[in-house]
């Protein structure tokens, strides 16, 4: 699924709440929440007060009221086909009569997820588009690229609000990059994930000059908490129902919390240079995205600091990937360097230089609809002849024969 569906559950009777949270627990797109059908939620279990069935039916009333696309699954020991009646007229979509049993309960979350799909499919039509940015390994200049994207992304249309996030749980710096600092972040909102709404998110938010908002990681890697299972997505996905292109700074780990942004993310940059141990830690990362069997295109490759003299080893890269690179961006350390000192963005800071200019003309190739084409593993045929790496890969555990999954 696109994003994780949040369960809410107002139930006196513990067997049906128990029922209930074990079937949840088998399933991977749902998150049970805490409260009883308060906050963003997508679904209520909520037990009739048989007694007072009135009541009851005033509180459905005032949730579909508030909350429109809200879900409400009705259970309750008894059956009255007036009351079954008066609650589906009001909006109700499923009742499961007690006990509850995984016979009754599966069809109807089956129904359920139908519905859940067509409607944040049609959404989706009308929602931004995530971009996220891992690096290979460490030192890459992942958070300089995530950056300078979102950055240049948001310079070139101020009509179209652009986001970055910082995922990167083991002392994320995005607000050094943009000389932005904000009391709250994503350590912050996954606490309770239950509550998230688009006026929390906001709050939460620093806005750069250039108009582009930053959501800071708040983890600083010292024995921290990694946060709570969909607590990336839901925010990612609330994100992205604000803004037209949400930026993801992953870091160079894959974690559960990085593995949820890459789920949810339209598409995924892989940042690498032409070094022996970065392109065999490049191999390594898009061998375990390609077991996640992402749809062709949606991973690319870019090359960072790279120079002209590379060519040689940039195609024998290639032909041992199986793929063209997406992008190159070119070596300019001292001026990204010091556009970090200053805490400016490289296409704010030095937008005449060689760097400055691949990010603010090569952006919208890189991830602009048509990137994901240019950036598919092509079929380069693994050169045959001897090579630099002929000399150096056996050292390194890589073989150039055959390709990489399709990612």
């Amino acid at each position: 699924m696109a994003r994780l569906i949040a369960v809410s559950i107002d139930c006196r009777n513990e067997a049906a709440r128990q029922t209930f949270e074990e079937i949840f627990s088998r399933r991977r797109d749902y998150l049970v929440t805490k409260g009883q059908g308060t906050g963003a939620v997508d679904m209520l279990l909520l037990e009739l007060d048989e007694l007072r069935p009135q009541q009851t039916f005033g509180h459905i009333r005032e949730l579909l009221s508030a909350s429109p696309d809200l879900e409400v699954f009705l259970t309750a020991s008894r059956t009255d086909p007036q009351i079954l009646l008066e609650a589906f007229r009001l909006g109700v979509k499923e009742f499961l009569p007690q006990p509850l049993t995984r016979q009754e309960v599966e069809p109807a979350l089956a129904r359920f997820e139908e519905r859940f799909n067509g409607r944040v499919s049609g959404a989706e039509m009308q929602s931004g588009r995530v971009v996220s940015v891992i690096g290979a390994r460490g030192g890459v200049g992942t958070s300089t690229v995530a950056t300078n994207l979102a950055t240049s992304v948001q310079q070139a249309s101020q009509r179209e609000s652009a986001a970055l996030v910082d995922l990167d749980l083991h002392g994320g710096d995005l607000g050094l990059f943009l000389d932005l600092h904000a009391s709250q972040g994503l350590k912050h909102l996954s606490k309770d994930i239950s509550r998230l709404d688009e006026t929390i998110i906001r709050s939460s938010l620093a806005q750069h000059s250039s108009g582009l908002h930053l959501l800071t990681s708040g983890y600083e890697g010292f024995d921290e908490v990694a946060p709570t299972t969909g607590s990336t997505m839901r925010v990612i996905g609330l994100l992205r129902s604000m803004h037209r292109h949400v930026f993801v700074d992953c870091g160079h780990v894959l974690e559960s919390a990085v593995k949820e942004a890459l789920d949810c993310s339209d598409q995924i940059i892989v940042v690498t240079t032409l070094s022996l141990p970065t392109i065999r830690r490049t191999k390594r990362l898009l061998e375990a995205l390609g077991a996640w069997q992402y749809q062709a295109g949606k991973v690319l490759v870019v090359v960072n600091r790279y120079v002209n003299d590379q060519k040689e080893l940039l195609s024998e890269t290639e032909d041992m990937l199986g793929l063209r690179m997406a992008g190159l961006i070119p070596n300019d350390y001292p001026t990204a360097s010091e556009a970090l000192d200053h805490g400016k963005p490289l296409t704010i800071m030095a937008s005449r230089t060689t760097i400055g200019q691949w990010y603010l003309r090569g952006t919208d190739q890189l991830i602009g609809d048509k990137a994901a084409v240019k950036g598919t593993a092509v079929g380069k045929e693994p050169s045959k002849t001897a090579s630099f790496f002929g000399r150096y890969l056996p050292s390194f555990g890589l073989e150039t024969k055959g390709k990489p999954s399709a990612v």
